[in-house]
């Protein structure tokens, strides 16, 4: 992947995975692409990542459904593991595609756009195939990864629908003797379908979490499904 980075005030740590003691000074803009204030505003507890601006759905491998969040900038899509996306089929070029997606000033809204990186066997947007110019994504679009990954699109414009960021926001601090979650995909730690279940257990290992045949006891499968 390109070295160059978008960097985003609040968000300079989110680029490397150095401890906080082995980084190197706060990146300066002109170290890579400068974003300003992304969504008008930048709350005090931003996370350690680009904002979160859409997703990609799929069914193709598992019925129990996938997902991929895309993120403000270059999304690529592929089935090397230094994409962001990562699709696991032959039929999926090592660097297949790539989603752009940029915050518009005049007039003021989230825009996406995609196009072929010279794959093998090309993209489709809603059965018609991309050859290499780009797109411009809409909501509810089929994009097709090779022969067989179909991807459902979601941007999610934040402003335009409403969404805001809550400055009043009071977070709650877990106690001494509870494992704070760290993955944002994995199941809940406790609510009406884990009582009594070992989360964090079935994290460390990976899995799928669901119910048993009673309907009442999570149970764990090999992979990395989340469904219930």
């Amino acid at each position: 992947m390109s070295s160059n980075k978008t960097i985003i005030p609040g968000m300079e740590d989110a680029y490397t995975d150095l401890p906080q003691n082995h980084r190197q000074s706060e990146p300066k803009p002109h170290d890579g692409t400068f974003v300003p204030n992304p969504f008008g505003t930048v709350p005090n507890n931003v996370p350690n990542q680009k904002p979160v601006v859409g997703f990609l759905y799929s069914i193709s491998r598992t019925s129990a459904g996938e997902y991929w969040p895309l993120h403000i900038g270059s999304n690529s899509i592929g089935r090397s593991a230094d994409c962001d996306i990562c699709l696991s089929e032959a039929t999926v070029s090592d660097q297949h595609a790539v989603l752009v997606v940029r915050q518009m000033k005049n007039p003021e809204k989230i825009i996406a756009s995609i196009c072929d990186a010279r794959s093998t066997c090309g993209t489709m947007i809603n059965g018609e195939s991309l050859g290499f110019d780009q797109r411009e994504c809409f909501n509810g679009d089929i994009i097709t990864i090779g022969e067989h990954y179909d991807l459902f699109f979601i941007l999610i414009d934040a402003k335009q629908i409403g969404l805001n960021v809550c400055h009043e926001f009071m977070s709650t601090q877990a106690s001494n003797n509870t494992p704070i979650n760290t993955n944002p995909y994995a199941a809940p730690a406790f609510n009406r379908y884990t009582q009594g279940y070992d989360e964090g257990n079935a994290v460390s290992q990976g899995g799928t979490v669901g119910l048993d045949e009673s309907g009442n006891k999570p149970v764990t499968k090999p992979g990395g499904t989340i469904f219930m």
